[in-house]
């Protein structure tokens, strides 16, 4: 659930706006808002994602939150290690002042490999930012006659500016640990907003208002049960200021086609926002596609507001994988 301060009383005494970062209920598929270690953290060579979220449909003003993320890597020659490069684009809007946040991500993590079965990963993500509000469907107390809201008279309220701009950066580590291909444990933890950057609209070098630090744990463990089940569990704590959010999740994969070119998986799981939502996905894995689907059923109290609806998500993805060279052998044996 997103947590945004747009009412109109916080203008009023300082021209400052503040708001929790966007984030998706399918959050293992949201790689950079995760940690940038998660950056190349796939079996490929090139990974486009996209997300879309439309929130809390059944309130009159709902939120959206769209994100594009591409990630790629380079491999050493001869070297237990790689570098994996990103860049991704956030917008997400919200309320009556349809404040709105456009970010520019990049990431660059560095992976090393420690034997066969373990990788610990280090990432970085710095980024550019522009945060702005519409205040022409403000509404303000002094613009009630008496009997009506009346758009004519005008509110007295005056802004120096409607926008910011600002630079941003984050850190993460991640450590893998492969059991199998099929069976894997994986652990990140990132700090965001590590210079807590200025959110303030006005336009005095005296005001501040800084963007709190996100901080962001996952945990995700998967097995292989068999020749067609799959079965993942997980979860996600994330803090920023007195916001707190923590997620379980859990998911199984089965293999209706396994063979190469020709690859089908389902994808069926549940995941839980504890204290807010119950959240039941389905996705489907088709050759180097998938297709991830979503739906809140809000549980706290925000309820009666929203008549229990939350919102769908869905994700889309596709994996390049390119032919792999066999390398240099021998055609017959040399006598």
């Amino acid at each position: 659930m997103h947590y945004r301060y747009v009412i109109p009383f916080m203008f009023i005494f300082s021209h400052i706006l503040v708001g929790q970062d966007v984030h998706f209920s399918q959050f293992y598929y949201n790689y950079h808002n995760l940690s940038p270690a998660t950056t190349g953290q796939f079996d490929g060579d090139h990974r486009i994602t996209a997300n879309y979220r439309n929130q809390w449909l059944s309130v009159p003003v709902p939120y959206m939150t769209a994100s594009l993320y591409y990630d790629t890597k380079w491999r050493f020659n001869r070297k237990p290690g790689r570098i994996n490069f990103g860049i991704g684009v956030d917008y997400d809007q919200a309320g009556d002042s349809r404040l709105n946040l456009t970010k520019l991500v990049g990431s660059i993590s560095y992976s090393h490999h420690l034997g066969s079965k373990h990788v610990l990963t280090l990432g970085i993500s710095p980024s550019v930012a522009q945060r702005r509000f519409n205040n022409e469907k403000l509404r303000w107390d002094i613009q009630w006659n008496g009997d009506r809201f009346d758009p004519t008279i005008s509110s007295k309220e005056q802004f120096k500016n409607t926008g910011n701009f600002f630079m941003d950066i984050g850190a993460g580590l991640g450590y893998e640990f492969f059991i199998t291909k099929r069976t894997r444990f994986l652990l990140n933890g990132a700090a965001f907003h590590l210079n807590k950057p200025n959110q303030s609209f006005d336009g005095a070098s005296t005001v501040q208002s800084s963007l709190p630090m996100r901080y962001v744990g996952t945990m995700v463990f998967s097995v292989g049960l068999g020749s067609f089940l799959d079965l993942s569990v997980g979860g996600m704590y994330g803090q920023q200021d007195q916001y707190q959010e923590t997620v379980v999740s859990s998911m199984i994969r089965l293999y209706l086609n396994r063979t190469p070119g020709q690859v089908l998986n389902l994808l069926i799981g549940f995941n839980s926002r504890l204290k807010d939502a119950m959240i039941p996905h389905i996705g489907v894995e088709y050759k180097n596609w998938l297709i991830s689907g979503s739906y809140d059923m809000n549980t706290s109290a925000f309820q009666t507001a929203n008549r229990k609806r939350g919102g769908p998500e869905i994700t889309v993805q596709h994996i390049f994988k390119g032919v792999k060279s066999p390398g240099v052998y021998k055609k017959c044996p040399i006598y």
